[in-house]
Formats: structure tokens, C-alpha cells, sequence
């Protein structure tokens, strides 16, 4: 069997990410290439990212072979977004951080965070996250911002 530039990728970036967040088995592959919407597209490698670190390591090596990338964090858009037919970064658990400045006036998210959290963190302060789509109960703040 020939040697695609995906075996080289992933041959590669075994290197810094666990084998147990690389999936490239084709039922997982054809679950992560759905999002909310009707849209298929079945991603060559699924790669649940921990941090910033792999992230950049990631793109770095993306961008080596030429290859796509596409982030997903829930998966709630209903027009494709969060699907790839190359390589899928997903950024949800693990990526649930966020900070409030010391006069409340801002807040710093990761992508993984959930929408609705956001509003209850929020809500002392007499504030709330926007945009604000209908998913907001699922919908974390990566997808909320980058469709919004």
C-alpha cells in the first residue's frame, strides 16, 4: 500500500500528540464529519488538540505538507463550518478555560467553553456573551465567534 502525505503527517505528529486523540479508524472519521447541519465531508485525520503548544506544533506541520486544517469546537452550526475532508483539530474539552480582568469588564475565553456558561459567569456582573445564537445552551464560544 502506498504511502499517502496523511500517513507522513500523522507519523509526524505522533510524535507530540497521544495516540489516543488521533483518530483516523473510518467510523469516528464519518462521525466527526457531520456537524449540526445536513453537510458531510469525511475528514482523512480527527486530532483532539489539548493546548496552544500542539496547536501551533499542528499548523506548523500542516502547513509543511501543503495540508488544510479546520478547528471544531461542539459541532452545533448547521451549514458546515466545523467539517473537513483533510485534517480536523477539534478544541473543546480541554479548552474551557477563561479569566475576568479585576474590574469585571472583560473576560478571556478558550473556544471550548460552552455559550450558556459564558451567560452564567456573566450574569453577577449584569452582562451577557454575544452574539447570542439559538445553540447558546450548546454552541461553545470557538464556533459562537467564528459564524458570528
Amino acid at each position: 500500500m502506498e504511502k499517502t502525505i496523511y500517513d507522513t503527517f500523522l507519523q509526524e505528529a505522533g510524535r507530540f500528540i497521544p495516540k489516543e486523540r488521533i483518530y483516523t479508524d473510518p467510523l469516528r472519521r464519518l462521525a466527526w464529519g457531520t456537524d449540526a447541519g445536513f453537510y458531510r465531508l469525511i475528514p482523512q485525520v480527527v486530532i483532539r488538540s489539548k493546548n496552544e503548544e500542539e496547536v501551533s506544533l499542528l499548523l506548523t506541520l500542516a502547513d509543511r505538507y501543503n495540508l488544510p486544517v479546520t478547528f471544531r469546537a461542539a459541532g452545533t452550526s448547521l451549514s458546515g463550518q466545523a467539517i473537513s475532508d483533510s485534517i480536523l483539530i477539534v478544541a473543546g474539552k480541554h479548552w474551557e478555560a477563561y479569566s475576568l480582568s479585576a474590574d469585571r469588564e472583560r473576560i478571556t475565553l478558550q473556544p471550548g467553553i460552552v455559550g450558556q456558561r459564558v451567560n452564567e459567569l456573566l450574569a453577577p456582573y449584569g452582562r451577557k456573551f454575544a452574539p447570542d445564537p439559538a445553540s447558546v445552551k450548546s454552541a461553545m464560544v470557538g464556533g459562537i465567534v467564528m459564524n458570528n
